[in-house]
């Protein structure tokens, strides 16, 4: 990863005038019990691999979003660091969709390096033993019902073998030609940080002002600040990406687009490097 300095930005306030447009009607929510989730979060590799900084709080945030959202805690499974070995994040979507019906949701994150060779991505498991794009697509085409499926990392879009679909939605923090970042003093990534803690938890992706916050308006809010954030990289800037779904807002909650209370957290300047 290559370390590069940011100009001072403010999360709040430098960029509040973007909006975005919300969708006026909600998919129906899944009941609590048929809300499953993987996360994985990897900062820490054996061997000589360089270690991210951000990926482990990466996932802790998106489990606080679930259970903000009423998740039922023993239905989110987190991968982490020496958990998060190949053979376990393959069992762990063996069991993601094992779980999956056909009324209800699933949702798969994951945060940390990718590898890129030629048109191929792989996520980067704690064993460095590679798993490829067309694998991941495959089994998570298996889901039933809703899923969400978000990727944080380098080439990012490039996962999306056949991943989105009218009931698959697909976000991804950076194109599949783009580099992705993390903030190490913060320990998270950008796209993280701005989708989940501030878009989701915080409310801030709140575009209309309902006090409800789908996906895609928090999506809205990350896709609309990560390329400033991110812009005097020497990699060039992250453009988070989305696919897929049906055109109605899709929320985390039980009963759709419950309302969401703000919670002030102050932001200062930042030292990125790549995902």
């Amino acid at each position: 990863m290559r370390r590069v300095l940011l100009l001072s930005l403010l999360l709040a306030g430098v960029l509040g005038g973007l909006v975005a447009t919300p969708v006026a009607s909600a998919a129906p929510a899944p009941a609590a019990g048929e809300r499953w989730a993987l996360i994985v979060g990897v900062d820490r590799f054996q061997g000589g691999t360089r270690p991210n900084y951000g990926a482990v709080n990466d996932a802790a945030d998106v489990r606080q979003a679930l259970l903000k959202a009423g998740w039922a805690d023993d239905h989110i499974k987190v991968l982490t660091d020496g958990g998060a070995t190949a053979g376990a994040i393959r069992a762990g979507l063996q069991w993601l969709v094992d779980r999956s019906s056909p009324n209800g949701m699933s949702v798969f994150h994951y945060s940390g390096h990718v590898k890129q060779v030629g048109s191929t991505e792989y996520l980067w498991p704690h064993d460095n033993a590679f798993i490829p794009d067309t694998e991941l697509a495959g089994k998570l085409r298996q889901l039933k019902g809703q899923a969400w499926v978000d990727i944080s990392g380098c080439e990012a879009a490039g996962f999306d073998e056949g991943i989105s679909a009218p009931n698959r939605l697909f976000t991804a923090s950076s194109r599949a030609n783009e580099k992705s970042y993390e903030i190490p003093d913060m320990r998270q990534s950008v796209f993280t940080l701005l989708l989940v803690e501030q878009g989701l938890v915080n409310g801030s992706g709140d575009a209309n002002g309902d006090r409800k916050v789908s996906i895609q308006e928090a999506f809205a809010y990350a896709a609309a600040r990560a390329p400033q954030f991110t812009a005097g990289q020497a990699q060039g800037p992250q453009h988070p990406v989305i696919a897929g779904w049906d055109g109605t807002p899709l929320y985390l909650d039980a009963v759709a687009g419950a309302p969401v209370t703000p919670v002030a957290k102050a932001r200062s300047c930042f030292l990125f490097i790549c995902l």
